[in-house]
């Protein structure tokens, strides 16, 4: 093979730097040279290949600011990048792509003894991180094709944190002066480098490292070429065989190795029409979910698992930190959409705000519901005014759907429990397990569910949840707030979807007679001021 040639393309904008990656993956596979190009970036929104622009990002801020979107050629999550970073993109051809686990173990550790060098002590996180003292120095993410692998990565010399916040939709923080100092604190950048040492030579460390962890003879510097030829953009795109206009459905799951998140809409047969795959994974090949997508249109769901197996069997692929079951489990969930939609009666707008977590991916919506014993709402749903905001528990005035929520969680002897903090969170859902809680009705934000889904996980029950409308915390970028019970906006509860789901968990014994009037239903009024006897006694 070929010695490893690297050299430093300089600042450029995001487009014209993805032209340069996709020219450098193609030189790479053309000539079998392994190719390592450093370089800076102007403000740029950095998509990986697989997600959607919308759920990634938040496109309006970065139209107002002038922040360009692009879609790079590794798959992973979104990131911020500017000229504080130092970014680079490395393709090597070879003729056996091992796992990527492997190699992004390979290449994180030659980082890492780079910085080392240095005089910057840095360690390897897994899947893709460099991280110095517990702190987030860089990223990078991968692709393989036609027998080249492409990795990117940045490290920061220094960061943005507002911008980089405010432009990205997930990791979400609070937008405020104090969110800003608590997201800066996981974050580290490259410290002043030892008597000696220069950039130029972290470069060099950089390069020298990883052109021996791949085994290569030797390490050839070179003035990277001006000229920027920008073959087509080969970025997998989605089928557009969207001719049948019918309901969109949507669902998502979360897996260990990222969000998987799918669209899909029916004929009148009840089988797949048109299906969107995407989300913040690696994978190859990189065409995967656009052919995946073709594969199963006009699908049954009851044909489902053996077209899936064989989609799989009949071609090479890798799932990374998932596999075809969490794939699977994504499809039925969608093709749930259509049963909730019937025994609900809901458009698609609202059964797709419906979420189901089952641990074991076996359960659906009403077989969940059918062994709920508990009901979960967010404080934050109360009114501001109520003195029961921040505290668990309900008077029943009737004022609000917090209020409904109860009533109707009453009458079937349910508990109810208001989730104060994300702490409170933990504590009740400890104690349901402890109680043998078969499994519980929630209420939150899908944004909480995703970001804190292993709170959900660790307790080890299935739940219904149903995404809030309104203020909610994550819409106004106040997130720690919510976390620690000190959110001022006021979400809502869909009370429609409330009742229409709620008729679907049965009475428990003990359940108060419903004709007594603390369980009547009251014409809810918009208060003025208030009448403190709707207040607990402190």
């Amino acid at each position: 093979m070929h010695g490893l040639i690297w050299g430093n393309s300089g600042l450029r904008d995001g487009a014209t730097n993805r032209a340069l990656d996709r020219e450098q993956w193609l030189r790479s596979g053309a000539s079998g040279e392994p190719l390592l190009r450093f370089y800076a970036c102007t403000p740029t929104a950095s998509l990986g290949t697989y997600e959607d622009e919308a759920h990634a990002v938040r496109p309006d801020y970065c139209c107002s600011r002038d922040i360009p979107i692009i879609r790079r050629l590794s798959g992973g999550s979104a990131l911020y990048i500017d000229s504080g970073q130092i970014c680079w993109t490395l393709t090597v051809p070879t003729a056996d792509i091992m796992a990527f686990g492997p190699w992004l173990e390979c290449l994180g550790i030659a980082i890492c003894g780079a910085l080392s060098a240095q005089g910057v002590a840095a360690s390897f996180r897994e899947p893709n991180d460099i991280e110095l003292e517990g702190r987030k120095l860089g990223s990078f993410f991968l692709a393989a094709e036609a027998g080249v692998l492409l990795a990117q990565g940045t490290l920061f010399q220094s960061l943005d944190v507002e911008t980089m916040l405010k432009v990205l939709r997930v990791p979400k923080e609070k937008l405020t002066p104090e969110g800003f100092r608590t997201a800066a604190a996981c974050f580290a950048v490259l410290p002043p480098l030892e008597l000696g040492c220069t950039m130029e030579g972290l470069r060099e460390s950089l390069a020298n490292n990883l052109g021996a962890a791949l085994g290569l003879p030797c390490c050839k510097f070179v003035f990277w070429p001006e000229a920027v030829h920008c073959p087509g953009d080969d970025t997998p795109e989605p089928n557009k065989a969207k001719l049948y206009r019918g309901p969109l459905y949507s669902a998502f799951v979360k897996t260990s190795g990222g969000v998987l998140m799918g669209h899909l809409r029916f004929d009148e047969y009840g089988c797949v029409a048109s299906l969107r795959l995407h989300g913040n994974v690696q994978m190859r090949p990189r065409n995967l979910f656009n052919e995946l997508e073709g594969w199963l249109l006009g699908v049954s769901e009851d044909a489902l698992a053996d077209r899936l197996d064989a989609f799989f069997s009949t071609r090479p692929y890798e799932l990374f930190h998932f596999g075809s079951g969490d794939i699977l489990i994504l499809l039925h969930r969608l093709f749930e959409r259509l049963h909730q939609a019937t025994a609900l009666t809901l458009s698609e707008e609202g059964v797709n705000t419906i979420m189901v977590h089952d641990p074991e991916g076996r359960r659906d919506t009403f077989a969940i519901l059918a062994i709920a014993e508990a009901v979960l709402v967010p404080y934050c749903a109360k009114p501001v005014w109520c003195k029961w905001r921040h505290r668990d528990g309900c008077s029943e005035c009737g004022l609000c759907t917090v209020s409904d929520t109860y009533r109707l969680a009453h009458e079937r002897g349910l508990q109810v429990v208001t989730i104060c903090n994300f702490e409170h969170l933990n504590e009740t859902l400890q104690r349901f397990r402890e109680e043998g809680v078969g499994a519980y009705l929630g209420m939150c934000c899908n944004n909480f569910f995703l970001k804190r889904e292993y709170a959900f996980r660790a307790a080890g029950m299935p739940a219904v949840l149903l995404d809030i409308t309104g203020s909610n915390c994550y819409d106004l970028g106040q997130e720690q707030l919510a976390y620690v019970g000190k959110f001022q906006a006021e979400a809502s509860l869909n009370e429609c979807i409330v009742e229409k789901v709620m008729q679907f968990v049965p009475h428990r014994l003990g359940a108060p007679d419903t004709s007594s009037s603390r369980n009547t239903r009251r014409k809810r009024q918009k208060p003025g001021l208030p009448s403190t006897t709707l207040y607990p006694d402190k």
